[in-house]
């Protein structure tokens, strides 16, 4: 009987370290084009279930794309959730080779799994969601600085940068929308999104970049990667405190402003957010059931959309289900 195979990725600027489990096998390769190719000969040989490598500031981008056009399967995971597990098996120390090995260990007991690659367009999409937040927060922060300044010139020259950042933003923005023209899915998927009330263009955007896990995983899963799902704090008969804790801070905090919206208008979202405040609940707590329960919605929405025609609500049926 074949044995199933599981392969670990360490990425650093300069070399790759691979480990092979269950064989042990372990193979360091230069981070360039020839060392790629290398790479990928020897894990065709392996016919791997999965190949598991970090999010690491990008340098995972090139490798992952090389291995994934060789038809290799790849899962690109959370650093944190593979440090939280090599703390668990008792790997302390850090070397590239030790990272190796947790990974592929990682991938054997976890088995996440292989996501094909964003196309070109989706890669722009998510590039230009994330720069626009960077610029809306530094629009924030000038914004502060004008409210302080005193000087004539200061003012001016705050306002200026002002200006400036909303010009960029703005285009961005059109790019985004020419971008999502260009595909009658991401068109559509916004469109279903957006008839959920309190969900705007931004954060259906923030949503198809940032989570594009959305409609294809459980209501608990898509609860978890966005840091919503509440965690057991229990120990023997003492029952601790249920918190959220980790997942992806920038869908987070843009569902929260979408879930303060929700809470004024949207006949779901209104009347359970008026029920938990009627029953005592603190205003945090309230809203993060809300956003919780707003994600799991929306995730529902989504669930069958993973193929052009084949949407599980009709935006007729969410706009009167919903709104």
């Amino acid at each position: 009987m074949h044995e199933e195979v599981f392969v670990g990725i360490d990425i650093s600027k300069d070399q790759l370290d691979a480990h092979v489990l269950p064989k042990g096998m372990h193979t360091t390769v230069k981070n360039d084009t020839q060392g790629i190719d290398s790479l990928i000969e020897i894990l065709h040989a392996e016919t791997p279930m999965v190949i598991v490598m970090e999010a690491t500031g990008g340098y995972e981008i090139t490798v992952a794309a090389q291995l994934g056009l060789a038809g290799l399967p790849i899962a690109v995971v959370n650093p944190g959730q593979v440090r939280d597990f090599a703390k668990g098996i008792g790997k302390l120390a850090k070397t590239d080779a030790i990272d190796a090995y947790v990974l592929a260990r990682f991938a054997q007991t976890v088995r996440p799994i292989p996501k094909p690659l964003p196309t070109e367009d989706e890669k722009q999409i998510k590039e230009l969601v994330t720069r626009r937040k960077q610029l809306v927060d530094l629009r924030a922060s000038e914004k502060n600085r004008l409210h302080r300044a005193r000087s004539n010139r200061v003012q001016r020259s705050i306002q200026t940068v002002i200006a400036a950042l909303d010009k960029e933003i703005e285009d961005i923005d059109k790019d985004v929308d020419d971008l999502i023209r260009k595909s009658p899915l991401w068109r559509e998927t916004e469109e279903l999104l957006r008839t959920f009330k309190g969900v705007g263009p931004i954060t259906a955007r923030v949503l198809m970049a940032k989570l594009p896990e959305l409609g294809h995983v459980s209501r608990h899963e898509i609860s978890r990667l966005v840091g919503l799902a509440p965690l057991n704090k229990d120990s023997g008969k003492k029952k601790g405190k249920r918190e959220i804790s980790g997942g992806r801070a920038d869908v987070r905090s843009t569902l929260y402003m979408a879930a303060v919206a929700a809470i004024t208008s949207n006949v779901v979202i209104k009347p359970f957010y008026q029920r938990l405040i009627e029953a005592g609940k603190p205003f945090k707590v309230a809203i993060t059931a809300c956003m919780r329960k707003m994600i799991v919605i929306l995730n529902a929405m989504l669930k069958k959309t993973a193929f052009p025609g084949s949407f599980s609500l009709t935006r007729n049926t969410v706009a009167a289900g919903l709104n």
